[in-house]
Formats: structure tokens, C-alpha cells, sequence
């Protein structure tokens, strides 16, 4: 018999529910290409590319490349449908296959924790920006932490007033890290990365694209006393995200 192809929607290639090469029953092909049509919770496979989709108690879809090449694709549990996560999925996939050949084009670095020494730094460091921009800015009572992050180098918890910084910013110099201060407080305004997003950092911060750059790209030497930064530049995600 012909061997099917997979179904292609405007120039989308989505493999659901079948492995690809697979053959459904032909009593139930109707059945099976409906299904097709859509992202399941799990793994996919999209235009060749691995793509894994789980449901998350957030309130936005976010889309991850990872250093591997792997997307991972997180739907809100109850503000978004998988079709709703499949629409965007196929809007961003020019975006998305720019960014994996980036990310895949890129040396696996080792990546070793921050020396107690350099923990100490940092702590110094983000306590003097956090209370410098948090006065600055007028936002009182904002916490802050340092976590071992995998793929984030900050989070703004903005409901409970807590920013989360990675502790693989002692790796980076005062000024990136100031960006990542910058950034999460700005969020406390801002939840997205929209347009609003975008206005505030440009009056707050003059020149942060080109620090964001610098930063995602690793475009930096290492503060002195570090390791080289072929030992423990982290291994990173990229991240584009919608608001319903």
C-alpha cells in the first residue's frame, strides 16, 4: 500500500498520537488524522523536532528550546487549550527554528557551582543593587534569594513580592547582573514581556537589549578570580512567552 504521509497545515508539519512512520488502521484513519491535528500532553514530534507539551499550573504558554535542541512547550491548566498551545506553537516556529540552530550551534560547557568565596560576592553584590533599585524605584518590601537555577538566571514571584536570582551570576560581571536586578523587578510592573515590559526597561535602563545580548550570548569575561568561563558558563533555555 502507499505510505501515508503526515498530515501538513499551512506548512506545519505535526506528528501526534503516531510515531512517525507509523500506518493507523484504515477503519479508524478518519479518527486518528482529527487527532493528529493537535498537540497532546507528552512527546511530539513537529517538522522532525522533538517536542515535548505539559500543563502547568502558570498563567502564560511558554516555549523553551533547550541547549539539545529539545522544545518544550508549558500550557496553562486551565487558562489555555492544547489548540490554543498548538496555534501559537506554529505562529512562533520561524522563531523557534532560528533559536534551535543557535542553541545546537553552541559547545556543551561544563558547568561547576560557584566557590564559597564567589557566593559571597554575589550575595554582596545583588543585596547592594536589589536595596539600590528597590529604593529607586519606589517597591518596598521585595525579598530576594539566591537558588541554583537550570535554565533561568532570575525569577520575579511578583503575588509574594520575591525575587529569585541564579547563583551562577557570580560567574558574570556587575553590570549583566544588574540587568537580571533590573529585569525581575521590573516584572513586579510588568508580568510579560510585552510592549509595557519593554517601555519600563528603556526608561529604566537605557542599552538593556544590548546587555540582554551579552548576557544570553556570554559575551563576557568572567569575573576576576573565577574560573574560565569555558568551565562554567551554564547551560541556558530561551524563552518566548504569551499572555491570554
Amino acid at each position: 500500500m502507499k505510505e501515508r504521509k503526515p498530515l501538513q497545515t499551512q506548512g506545519f508539519l505535526l506528528f501526534s498520537g503516531l510515531a512517525a512512520g507509523m500506518r493507523p488502521p484504515v477503519a479508524s484513519r478518519c479518527a486518528v488524522v482529527k487527532a493528529v491535528a493537535m498537540l497532546h500532553t507528552g512527546q511530539n514530534i513537529v517538522n522532525g523536532v522533538p517536542v515535548e507539551v505539559v500543563r502547568k499550573s502558570i498563567r502564560r504558554i511558554n516555549i523553551r528550546v533547550m541547549p539539545d535542541g529539545c522544545v518544550k512547550v508549558s500550557v496553562p491548566r486551565r487558562w489555555a487549550t492544547l489548540r490554543e498551545a498548538e496555534a501559537f506553537l506554529r505562529e512562533k516556529w520561524e522563531w523557534v527554528a532560528k533559536t534551535r540552530v543557535e542553541a545546537m550551534s553552541r559547545p556543551v560547557l561544563a558547568r561547576t557551582p560557584p566557590s564559597e568565596e564567589e557566593l559571597e560576592r554575589l550575595k554582596a553584590t545583588v543585596g547592594e543593587l536589589h536595596a539600590q533599585w528597590t529604593a529607586g524605584l519606589g517597591e518596598v518590601g521585595v525579598g530576594w534569594r539566591l537558588r541554583r537555577m537550570k535554565t533561568l538566571w532570575g525569577s520575579c514571584h511578583w503575588r509574594n513580592r520575591v525575587v529569585t536570582y541564579n547563583t551562577d551570576l557570580a560567574k558574570v560581571p556587575r553590570e549583566l547582573v544588574e540587568y537580571v536586578v533590573v529585569h525581575e523587578l521590573t516584572h513586579l510592573r510588568a508580568h510579560d514581556h510585552g510592549p509595557r515590559f519593554q517601555e519600563l526597561m528603556s526608561e529604566r535602563l537605557p542599552g538593556w537589549r544590548l546587555l540582554r545580548r551579552r548576557l544570553n550570548k556570554r559575551e563576557f569575561a568572567p569575573p576576576a578570580g573565577s574560573p574560565p568561563a569555558e568551565q562554567t558558563q551554564p547551560r541556558t533555555c530561551y524563552q518566548a512567552e504569551f499572555q491570554f
